[in-house]
């Protein structure tokens, strides 16, 4: 009989080698691609750029598609197109990665933020409505792990009180909405392409917009905000001038390339991805205390993240359960420290912990276990072993 003693208290790891909880699949047409970008005239703001925004605009069904060095930059980017700055009040949950808040921080505006629907670890509607004040300009609401959150009810309070919307998918990259995919609502929605998320470009980010001149102003800004073809100057084509204060945030045509063949396998890696979550579902069904993530009837998901909580009847603390994965060369994670837990939110803008109950209680469970394409049946199974006899040994 396999001896099934967690390796923490002195089993046999289920691995001996470790598994991270998400990693990129580079194949050989992306290393094609990006050599033949390096051997072109043009290895940034060139051709490649070009043909990679216009393949995520066609993708999601938008008119535009800016690429930026990260997601990141695209959620700073979107804020100063919205025009948001000093005074104003951008909503956001405290659960997510600190650039959903970068869109008010960088613009000088104030970050507010609304707890969650703990069910679908988004942002709250009603706690929406109930942060807003009359300086609030923007709202930026996070897709948690891929699956989106109330769009309709979201939109529906933006549409109320006259408020930018900037979606912050950067997990969600192939996510569908009863068929639509996730990224065409308005006004603009920011994807990002690390190497843990739905699609690479090594770092890179894309803001995506069906408004012509939110389009034209990310372009500008992405690039020092610089005119090139000032008025006058016809003759002097050397003669370029900063406009405002921007940045530098091209991409190169090597990450471009990479992105397109990334787009074109996105399908593989979307069917890979729901094959891993199926076993997954299907193996903790039955464990107590180990909540899976929900998908609604009308998603169809391609999700970045398996974020399970942890509760009192799996029979450890999360942090047990954390320690013991390691034990078992199973790297698993956690998404994320709530914002107001941070001290940068804390200091600069006065939050505390006990603020968004529903946020920590979540928090306080949240495990993501690994998922990615280059997972193999076997690297399913060994999650799956490893969750299960730790289960066993505490019940």
């Amino acid at each position: 009989m396999t001896d099934e003693t967690p390796a923490i208290r002195g089993g046999e790891p289920v691995r001996t080698e470790p598994l991270g909880y998400g990693g990129q699949s580079i194949g050989e047409r992306e290393k094609e691609a990006v050599v033949e970008a390096l051997e072109s005239d043009y290895i940034t703001r060139g051709p490649r750029v070009d043909e990679f925004e216009e393949t995520v605009a066609e993708f999601v069904g938008v008119e535009h598609a800016v690429a930026t060095t990260s997601g990141t930059t695209a959620l700073q980017l979107a804020g100063r197109a919205a025009g948001f700055g000093a005074g104003d009040e951008v909503i956001t949950t405290p659960l997510t990665f600190v650039a959903s808040a970068y869109p008010a921080c960088h613009t000088g505006a104030d970050p507010v933020l609304a707890d969650i629907d703990p069910e679908l670890r988004t942002l709250d509607p009603d706690a929406v409505r109930d942060a807003i004040t009359d300086d609030t300009k923007g709202l930026v609401p996070m897709h948690y792990g891929g699956h989106p959150c109330d769009i309709d009810a979201l939109l529906d309070v933006a549409d109320e009180h006259d408020l930018t919307v900037i979606w912050d998918a950067s997990h969600a990259f192939g996510t569908r909405v009863e068929g639509r995919p996730v990224g065409a609502e308005r006004d603009m929605a920011v994807f990002s392409f690390h190497p843990v998320k739905n699609i690479t470009t090594g770092e890179g980010g894309m803001v995506v917009t069906d408004d012509d001149a939110l389009a034209g102003r990310l372009r500008s800004l992405r690039s020092f905000d610089m005119d090139y073809e000032p008025d006058g100057h016809e003759d002097e084509p050397w003669y370029q001038v900063a406009t405002g204060l921007g940045y530098n945030y091209n991409v190169t045509d090597m990450q471009a390339a990479l992105g397109v063949v990334q787009v074109d396998r996105l399908e593989e890696f979307k069917r890979r991805r729901q094959e891993i979550t199926a076993r997954y579902d299907e193996a903790f069904e039955e464990i107590p205390g180990l909540r899976t993530p929900v998908v609604r009837e009308d998603v169809d998901p391609m999700l970045h993240l398996y974020a399970v909580e942890i509760g009192e009847a799996f029979g450890c603390s999360r942090e047990e359960f954390v320690d013991a994965m390691h034990e078992e060369n199973v790297y698993v994670q956690v998404h994320y420290v709530p914002l107001h837990y941070h001290p940068f939110f804390q200091e600069e803008y006065g939050y505390e912990r006990g603020q968004f109950p529903e946020t920590e209680t979540v928090y306080e469970r949240l495990v993501s276990l690994p998922l990615f394409p280059g997972m193999d049946d076997g690297d399913v199974d060994d999650v799956v072993r490893a969750v299960t006899r730790l289960h066993r040994h505490y019940r």
